[in-house]
């Protein structure tokens, strides 16, 4: 029971435990150890190249210990590559063989560069330290991209939730406090204020949706990781939305309301202005058809009053 508290503890006071951490510290503990064995059987060449392996190696641990990950794959990457310069001929070709297979998971114009840099004909004549060196390089940036990419979705990803959470904690704190003060008669006593802060907390609460299933279709489909996964671009969405849906429920309550027809139901309770400011948050849709509602109006009214005066 003493060891699990103390296991419980030091999962919680260090990193060790963290599935990104101890798979890199998997990977640098086995690796080192191959390696090791390469330098105590090459001669004095390929052990400068094996020894500026293991150099890279040591900076990786330093920064898989500050948890910086992703730099630490990257060492670790460039140590792999620099052991190509003490492989056999075989051992290249072999290397060669298994990128071929690999590279099935990498975009076309990547495998397409790493087939021509390693010829058609490995078995019979082995790439070259460079251009095997060259082709590794191009396959562990494809994998270097996707983590950062995934770093990106998952930050942004964060502060989302944060922000639906937010906006939960206030959608409650805001039916709480309105119970309180109006009980029963709710519908008929709230005021204006209450009304405009229900309609941005709902608006937020759909824009927020919105933007969360933005993101996850960006972050599948952009080919730039910055685009798809940009707090700019994804916080600008919720905030336009939010102005929608303030400008819907502006419109509604209007004396221009009754003339554009923009639902064909009524709309009566504060429930229901709640709503459509969700839908408002949620998809520009709704507040593009009132604005083509409101121009159309206007345009009919010029139509009118210049055929009145001719």
């Amino acid at each position: 029971m003493i060891d699990r508290i103390k296991i419980l503890i030091k999962r919680l006071k260090t990193f060790e435990y963290s599935p990104r951490y101890s798979r890199i510290a998997g990977d640098l503990e086995s690796y080192e150890a191959h390696l090791q064995r390469r330098l105590e059987n090459f001669d004095s060449d390929k052990k400068q190249w094996a020894q500026l392996a293991m150099n890279l190696v040591n900076q990786s641990r330093k920064y898989m210990n500050a948890f910086k990950i992703d730099e630490a794959w990257k060492l670790l990457h460039t140590a792999k590559r620099m052991e190509v310069h003490c492989m056999s001929d075989l051992e290249r070709s072999g290397t060669a063989k298994s990128l071929l297979e690999e590279i099935a998971k990498t975009n076309e114009w990547r495998r397409k560069a790493i087939i021509s840099i390693l010829g058609k004909e490995i078995d019979k004549t082995p790439p070259d330290p460079e251009s095997l060196v060259q082709a590794l390089e191009l396959k562990d940036d494809y994998y270097n991209n996707q983590y950062y990419k995934n770093k990106l979705t998952r930050n942004l990803f964060s502060l989302l939730f944060f922000i639906l959470s937010v906006v939960i904690i206030g959608i409650s704190l805001f039916f709480i406090i309105s119970t309180h003060n109006y009980g029963t008669d709710f519908a008929s006593k709230l005021t204006p204020a209450g009304y405009i802060t229900g309609v941005l907390l709902f608006g937020f609460l759909g824009a927020t949706t919105s933007a969360i299933l933005f993101t996850r279709t960006m972050s599948n489909y952009s080919r730039i990781s910055e685009i798809g996964s940009s707090q700019v671009i994804t916080l600008s969405k919720i905030f336009v939305g939010v102005a929608f849906s303030l400008f819907i429920y502006l419109l509604l309550r209007s004396s221009i309301a009754g003339s554009i027809n923009l639902f064909s139901f009524s709309i009566q309770t504060p429930l229901d202005y709640f709503s459509i400011a969700f839908v408002s948050g949620f998809t520009e849709r709704l507040a593009q058809k009132a604005i083509l509602l409101v121009v159309g109006k206007e345009e009919e009214d010029k139509e009118k009053k210049s055929s009145k005066s001719d």
